[in-house]
């Protein structure tokens, strides 16, 4: 996905945004040309990325090719991985927090996660996220650097899973569960990239039921 999760989820999982050029109509003259400012620099990363790869994309060879100072760059994003996955700690960051304190089963701190997501923390406008997307699945280092981050997650969806049925994070149970969830997470974010996406609505709510299924038989395992 998530997948990158600096790719935001309201792109990701198909709900109807408003385009970029609508949405920057009602931003002001300061506001519009910072955002074409952040565009540049994310558009000139991925280009330089495409060319010859993540490694090769330094700070001063961005900020030429987006036609700013290098310490433009570094002010808006204060680390070059932030370009590409800015957002993504943050996003997981208060998943952790929503499965540790949140109330209700595993699946519920999940959906409420997924739909504060949504709700209250804004998307990249679809160009940037696919952007982004086409450098992560063109660099390894990129893919890596995404998959480290996503483990987080799936490690503490298994703590949760393990405290809940008083198993360890290790035991089958959690674990399949905790890949149960990232699968669906990925499969979501495969779908809303789909050149005519589903309803994101409706796959949520259907990976949310396949994932109460799942911890059912987790829950019933451990207890056998």
């Amino acid at each position: 996905m998530i997948m990158q999760l600096h790719i935001d989820l309201q792109d990701r999982y198909g709900l109807h945004m408003p385009s970029p050029d609508a949405a920057e109509q009602e931003l002001g003259l300061r506001e519009r040309k910072n955002r074409r400012t952040r565009r540049a620099i994310v558009r000139a990363t991925v280009e330089l990325t495409l060319e010859g790869g993540y490694a090769a994309a330094t700070i001063p060879r961005i900020a030429e090719r987006a036609d700013v100072a290098p310490r433009t760059v570094s002010t808006w994003f204060p680390t070059k991985d932030e370009i590409l996955f800015e957002k993504t700690g943050d996003a997981i960051d208060r998943a952790t927090a929503q499965m540790r304190e949140g109330s209700g089963s595993i699946v519920d701190r999940l959906e409420a996660w997924l739909t504060e997501e949504i709700e209250h923390h804004p998307a990249p406008d679809p160009e940037i996220a696919r952007l982004r997307r086409s450098a992560i699945e063109h660099d390894p280092e990129l893919r890596a650097r995404e998959r480290q981050l996503w483990d987080q997650l799936q490690s503490e969806v298994s703590r949760v899973v393990a405290r809940d049925t008083d198993g360890s994070p290790g035991d089958m149970g959690p674990q399949v569960f905790a890949g149960a969830t990232m699968g669906f997470l990925w499969t979501l974010g495969s779908m809303a990239r789909q050149d005519d996406p589903q309803d994101g609505e409706a796959l949520l709510r259907e990976g949310v039921a396949l994932l109460r299924a799942t911890l059912s038989a987790v829950t019933a395992s451990s207890v056998a």
